[in-house]
């Protein structure tokens, strides 16, 4: 059922013991959402708790500072920035029994009985600000910080393309209340650290060009990844460095988890719609970012994603 924001917030009010769900390989806007969320409920006498499938990386620990460790017995899942229960990894069955999803993404498939979606949304971070608002908590350092994240991050620093003036005026009163915006764009937009470098250093080593240079892949194996000293984040960081090469619209990094999946990750221009590309695959996500997963081998991930990928650019210039 799909409800507004007011809905939602009295939801939240009438319930309590809250399992807030943020999807696997974490990223600023799920994490942001979910702690924000968390330290929003228990600002309000509530018990919740966020959980990732996926280990948190490092960076953002700071984002643990809003909310309290609770432990109790769960009544009621809130799944925060998850699409579709898939994305919930070892966590799915719990995901499928959601009283709420809150969430962003233009191909979330309804599996909760209440849905607040908006698709226009840069970051599901901006709607979590507005259900912090309807619930009428006061936003503190802490909650900033956590909707900042999320803003900033989904936005890649507000230079994407889904960036939007309510995207800015969000930011900027997470800022009033004195989210550290200096630090969070640093720990995410400059920081890296030797490992990701020797990472990065090796994936560049595998590019490759089709469709004339508008398309581009890299490739992650588990075997490069061992041989460095990274962790998830460092390896997702790697998917936006194919799209930002000159004159490349479907930019592809394919990475190989230790269960035998390969994640491939899209990045697009203008000309092509990364969600609808994913999408022939069992994926999703956004008109320019999306990723779907594929279970039969290196060689059959890359071969179907490229073809896939060169077919949307073509029929985009009209070939």
């Amino acid at each position: 059922m799909k409800i507004d924001v007011r809905q939602a917030a009295e939801f939240l009010k009438l319930n309590d013991d809250f399992l807030i769900l943020m999807h696997a390989s974490p990223d600023g806007d799920t994490l942001g959402c979910g702690y924000a969320l968390c330290g929003t409920l228990q600002r309000m006498g509530k018990r919740a708790k966020a959980v990732c499938p996926d280990e948190i990386p490092k960076k953002f620990e700071y984002l643990f500072a809003a909310a309290e460790e609770q432990e109790f017995e769960t009544k009621t899942v809130v799944c925060v920035d998850v699409a579709d229960t898939k994305l919930l990894g070892d966590m799915k069955e719990v995901g499928d029994t959601a009283e709420l999803c809150i969430d962003h993404h233009e191909t979330n498939t309804d599996y909760a009985k209440r849905t607040l979606v908006r698709a226009e949304y840069a970051a599901a971070c901006e709607l979590m600000y507005e259900v912090i608002n309807a619930l009428g908590v006061p936003f503190d350092k802490e909650l900033a910080n956590c909707v900042y994240t999320g803003t900033a991050t989904d936005t890649g620093c507000f230079k994407f393309s889904n960036t939007t003036p309510q995207t800015h005026l969000i930011a900027a009163e997470m800022m009033k209340f004195g989210a550290d915006y200096a630090m969070i764009n640093y720990v995410n937009f400059d920081l890296k650290t030797q490992g990701r470098i020797k990472l990065e250093q090796e994936a560049l080593k595998t590019i490759r060009y089709f469709e004339g240079g508008r398309v581009a892949i890299i490739t992650v194996t588990q075997s490069l990844i061992n041989s460095v000293d990274v962790d998830s984040d460092d390896v997702g960081a790697l998917a936006n460095i194919p799209r930002q090469i000159e004159g490349v619209d479907v930019g592809i990094c394919i990475k190989e988890k230790k269960s035998g999946e390969f994640k491939a990750s899209l990045r697009t221009s203008q000309l092509v719609n990364a969600a609808e590309v994913c999408a022939r695959f069992g994926g999703g996500g956004h008109a320019r970012a999306g990723g779907c997963s594929f279970f039969n081998g290196l060689q059959n991930a890359e071969d179907e994603i490229i073809k896939a990928a060169c077919e949307a650019v073509r029929k985009a210039l009209g070939k």
